[in-house]
């Protein structure tokens, strides 16, 4: 993007010339989901959400929809894509994001139990900190280690 470390004065140095905003598109379809140590099924989803670290904000996608993003020099976005499961009893959509104030808010989740006959869904989750997940309805309840919480 015009720009790069510079050994001498230790700080990124940009090249006016050539640092030009960037266009970029993303997709779920992008996402290796079969691969690595834990695969994802996306066997039936339809829609996946998109959260995006710097804007803090929740885009909804199709598999062929693209995601387009801008970034300035020096800048960065960040994107956890999760897809969006249906509890089929009540047509309740849930997607986990993560522990948004990590920079992999993703990778906190270490499991995911979906019970579609009690309509609960089960998070596993390694480290502390904001997590945020996407339902189509408010939750009944939440809580943290069986303690009741907001």
């Amino acid at each position: 993007q015009g720009g790069g470390w510079c050994p001498v004065s230790r700080r990124n140095k940009s090249a006016i010339e050539f640092s030009k905003t960037v266009t970029s598109l993303a997709s779920p379809k992008d996402i290796e989901w079969s691969n690595g140590k834990n695969p994802i099924s996306i066997k039936g989803v339809d829609t996946f959400v998109v959260y995006m670290f710097q804007e803090k904000k929740l885009n909804f996608l199709k598999s062929s929809d693209n995601l387009e993003m801008l970034l300035k020099p020096f800048h960065f976005e960040l994107l956890t894509v999760s897809p969006v499961k249906v509890l089929p009893s009540k047509s309740i959509q849930f997607a986990p994001i993560g522990l948004v104030n990590m920079l992999n808010s993703g990778g906190a989740i270490q499991s995911l139990v979906i019970d579609d006959y009690e309509s609960l869904v089960r998070v596993g989750v390694r480290g502390c900190g904001e997590m945020r997940v996407f339902a189509s309805e408010k939750p009944k309840s939440c809580q943290i280690d069986g303690i009741e919480v907001d």
